[in-house]
């Protein structure tokens, strides 16, 4: 039988310890690369939904500012007057009036530098115009303007400058009706924008040649682009799945064979129109090289200092392996007592130190087992003496009752049968949450007791939304509150009183409202009384349902009180949830 070859420990470990950090090394680093790439991704997809939207609410605010120009024209009086000339005036009376008003539009132009020309042509045959441009509106854009019945809109178009050179514009349109009388149209008027003014607004923001900006008017047509060649083209957007554009707003990617990019839009609700931007993904992610290379970089460190370790370790391990393995063995027998003396100052004496303190914990956890499951069983003892009383107390009041019954004394039945049910309800099985229909029945109990006992001095009313009746609420809310209104509201008054008590809801909040018409309260005494110490237990009661509520839901929420003309009104604040009552 041949001899094995022989193999260090070393060596195997060392072997060992190459492979098991070379395949977590490979597979972090190619999480790491795709996580990062995903994030970022992400986060320029947003920070771009973000660029689109603000070019939209830009394009929104010069369009805006050209309708608000138009109106400014439109109201103006001498406008309206130069329009309204029958031709007959004298010619310099009628050239004054036309210098003036066409001075007026050039300096409203310069204080709009996206404007490129305001253009207004009066059916009486007179027009007005920024000097430098000759404006055309041909006969079919007036039909339809004035088919819009003082409606504005837009078109793409020419204007030419005296050397008869074109230059491509977006106009807006409108016809100028007579105030006095608005069936009879004075002229049709026309703003121009070069066709740079959207452009200038996305220039910056270009990631890159191959980024395409869109500017889509409402019958899909290309009002302005980052390849000004496609002015004026339909958009195709089918070619980019139509229903991905069905939001106001979003994000998607579009991938094809030769194609991936990002299409981020943003519709512009006030004119229908859409803000388009398409980016090829590798100009998303050309920080992401960067992060590749550091990825890279880390693992080639990482592996190396995993290497390095891993021989000191494969070296100076198998000293006091054997001791550390013999007292394993006695600890598995449960012998906690073991201990090694740490001697080095390497990962066997960590090792070491860390083996008893295991050994000390498995010691205490042991100690602290045992020491639980006494104090659960006391705990246990405790519950079932808890559970004996309240049966014991539920059977006397039972038995109370019928013995009412059998001597007819049925007021005092139906006292005693409240008073139960009181108790039953407050214990609520130890849960401290209950549901509004409890607490109501809580109150209903509570009210029988009291108008026992004051008969017909207090005059109670319930007033409860039934879609609140399963919300869940802190047990014993109401109660405190209605026997404050009693003691302190109109026993005070000495005279009959109403209370009046409201549940209902308002948004995401379950809101109690108890209203009476007794003496009322000290309201900066009940700001001291929640915010600080009861003295003599005064108001322990109320400060009480305060600062559970606010224990259990957070600051947010507890009691407001108000002075009314007469009386005092108390609004609870809880936040409205559905349950079944139990914590």
């Amino acid at each position: 039988m041949a001899e094995k070859r022989f193999f260090s420990l070393q060596y195997k470990v060392l072997l060992f310890s190459c492979v098991i950090i070379i395949i977590p090394v490979i597979v972090l680093g190619i999480i790491s690369f795709v996580k990062s790439s995903q994030i970022l991704q992400e986060k320029v997809a947003i920070s771009n939904m973000n660029t689109v939207k603000q070019i939209g609410n830009n394009i929104e605010y010069i369009v805006k500012n050209i309708g608000d120009t138009s109106l400014y024209l439109i109201q103006n009086e001498d406008v309206r007057e130069f329009l309204k000339l029958k031709g007959n005036e004298p010619a310099d009376v009628i050239s004054k009036k036309k210098i003036k008003i066409e001075t007026d539009l050039m300096q409203l132009m310069a204080s709009k530098s996206f404007v490129d020309s305001i253009y207004i042509k009066g059916f009486n045959n007179f027009e007005l115009n920024t000097t430098g441009t000759m404006n055309i509106i041909d006969v079919n854009t007036i039909e339809k303007a004035a088919g819009l019945r003082g409606g504005t809109m837009w078109y793409l178009n020419k204007v030419f400058n005296y050397n008869n050179k074109s230059a491509d514009v977006f106009s807006m349109v409108r016809i100028i009706n007579d105030i006095a009388d608005v069936s009879n149209k004075l002229a049709v008027l026309k703003i121009s924008i070069g066709n740079n003014a959207f452009y200038n607004i996305y220039k910056d923001k270009i990631l890159g040649k191959d980024d395409d900006f869109f500017i889509i008017n409402e019958e899909e047509l290309i009002i302005s682009a980052t390849n000004s060649a496609k002015i004026g083209q339909q958009f195709n957007y089918e070619e980019y799945g139509e229903s991905s554009f069905d939001t106001s707003e979003g994000y998607f990617k579009f991938n094809t064979l030769d194609r991936h990019c990002l299409v981020t839009y943003y519709t512009i609700e006030s004119l229908g129109w859409k803000v388009v931007n398409i980016v090829p993904t590798n100009e998303l992610l050309k920080e992401n090289i960067a992060v590749q290379g550091a990825i890279l970089a880390a693992m080639l460190i990482s592996f190396s200092l995993c290497l390095l370790l891993a021989i000191v370790f494969s070296k100076r391990i198998l000293r006091r392996i054997k001791l550390l393995n013999k007292m394993m063995v006695r600890l598995e027998h449960e012998d906690f007592d073991v201990y090694i003396e740490p001697g080095g100052n390497d990962e066997v004496t960590l090792l070491s130190r860390s083996f008893n303190k295991m050994s000390g914990k498995l010691r205490e956890l042991i100690q602290k087992v045992y020491s639980v499951q006494l104090k659960q069983k006391e705990a246990e003892l405790k519950a079932l003496q808890a559970q004996i009383n309240p049966h014991f107390l539920y059977n006397t009041l039972d038995n109370i009752y019928w013995m009412g019954r059998m001597e007819k004394a049925f007021e005092t039945c139906t006292l005693v049968e409240a008073l139960s049910k009181l108790f039953r309800l407050s214990l609520n099985s130890g849960n401290e949450i209950t549901t509004v229909r409890s607490e109501i029945e809580h109150v209903k109990n509570y009210i029988v007791i009291q108008q026992a006992r004051y008969k017909n001095m207090i005059n109670f009313t319930l007033d409860i939304a039934p879609e609140v009746l399963d919300c869940t609420t802190l047990k014993l809310v109401l109660q405190p509150l209605i026997e404050n209104s009693i003691v302190h509201g109109i026993e005070q008054k000495g005279d009959n009183g109403q209370i009046d008590i409201i549940i209902k809801q308002e948004y995401e909040k379950l809101i109690f409202i108890v209203s009476d018409n007794g003496y009322g309260v000290n309201l900066e005494e009940i700001e001291r009384l929640l915010n600080g110490n009861t003295v003599n237990n005064k108001g322990l009661a109320i400060k009480n349902v305060n600062d559970r509520i606010k224990l259990y839901f957070g600051e947010d929420y507890g009691l407001e009180f108000f002075n009314r003309k007469s009386g005092t009104t108390v609004i609870v604040i809880q936040p409205c949830k559905r349950g079944s009552g139990a914590e």
